[in-house]
């Protein structure tokens, strides 16, 4: 019975961000002017050479990232070919943008690091995922925070971006706060809660093995540093990606306003309201660039191109994940059925 609840609010939950996704779209393509978007479209036809070069930063963004995971996992004694580490993290991009509700990329992540350790490694490969989409997130949340202060006039004078900006400056103060907390001392160590929910639940032995895989990483500098560094170079790549669409589309934005925009803008629609942020990013895309003189028929685009180009390297991954299946000699209902019961059975 608790299998079939739980398969029911999955559904429940998963119908709902289809609704919100489909509402946003739907009054953002009310607005539209339609013809003013066809003609921005047919520019970037025109210029079809920018698209390619977008697409190409956003592979080189994609790889900044798997650089990064690479560096997390051998903290964690996962010591994996580069090439391998990048199979496993375009499959985990395909799982995201097409496995909506059956099983999440994270997991299919960790389950392609697990195969070939052994038994008990799960909480480990499941804390680099998490410790992956954490330090992105965090030297995002510090870049958009730092161009807030330098274009301090854009943020107060217009009420599209206004709210983003403080929400930053929150999420920023946030994560100071989860830092200090989570990396000061060992709480299992120095709390008696930790313990005796360590003690008296069957999953505090492996939420503390979870916990212990990322206070690890206090002890390796070299690695952070690392990992924030390519943050960066994937950041820096991505709003680049952006900024190729937008030429293509005939913006004639400076690089400044995307290193402004575009960083806010990953960080609120990596909030998982709407599938993928679809509806939620174009709104954003709507509002901020409004504030700078863009109008819809060439914000709303940019962000559907955006968006496309994730997709594009999404299905990649989707090659290599049916590569991997014959590879391995299953099917891909035989590896989607793995990762399913790596994600419903948790270790004890």
């Amino acid at each position: 019975m608790s299998g079939n609840l739980k398969a029911i609010r999955r559904i429940v939950s998963m119908a709902a961000r289809f609704a919100i996704c489909l509402g946003l779209l739907a009054y953002l393509f009310r607005r539209l002017d339609t013809d003013a978007m066809v003609q921005a479209l047919g520019q970037a036809y025109e210029h079809w050479r920018w698209v390619v070069v977008g697409l190409g930063l956003t592979f080189l963004g994609l790889f900044a990232g798997a650089l990064r995971w690479s560096e997390i996992l051998a903290a964690q004694g996962f010591r994996l070919p580069v090439a391998h580490v990048f199979r496993i993290f375009f499959i985990g991009q395909f799982f995201n943008a097409f496995m909506l509700g059956a099983c999440g990329g994270d997991m299919a992540r960790a389950y392609y690091v697990v195969q070939g350790w052994k038994r008990g490694r799960r909480a480990e490969a499941v804390s680099t995922v998490f410790v992956d989409r954490a330090v992105g997130l965090f030297v995002t949340v510090l870049v958009c925070c730092a161009m807030i202060l330098f274009r301090a006039r854009l943020f107060i004078d217009y009420e599209g971006t206004r709210w983003p900006g403080i929400l930053m400056y929150l999420f920023l103060a946030g994560s100071v706060v989860a830092i200090f907390g989570l990396f000061r001392r060992n709480l299992f160590e120095h709390w008696a809660f930790f313990r005796r929910l360590e003690t008296g639940t069957r999953f505090g032995p492996y939420m503390r093995r979870a916990y212990e895989a990322l206070y690890l990483y206090r002890h390796h500098p070299r690695v952070m540093l690392a990992a924030l560094a390519l943050s960066l170079l994937n950041l820096l790549f991505l709003t680049l990606a952006c900024m190729a669409f937008g030429i293509s589309l005939g913006m004639g934005v400076p690089p400044i306003d995307y290193y402004t925009i575009f960083p806010i803008i990953t960080v609120l629609a990596a909030v998982p309201i709407t599938p993928g942020g679809l509806g939620v990013r174009e709104g954003l895309f709507v509002a901020m660039f409004q504030d700078i003189g863009v109008d819809m028929a060439h914000s709303l685009p940019l962000s559907l191109m955006v968006y496309a180009s994730g997709v594009v390297w999404s299905l990649f991954g989707g090659l290599l994940f049916i590569g991997h299946s014959a590879e391995a000699g299953h099917t891909m209902k035989q590896e989607l059925d793995a990762v399913k019961r790596l994600e419903e059975t948790p270790e004890p």
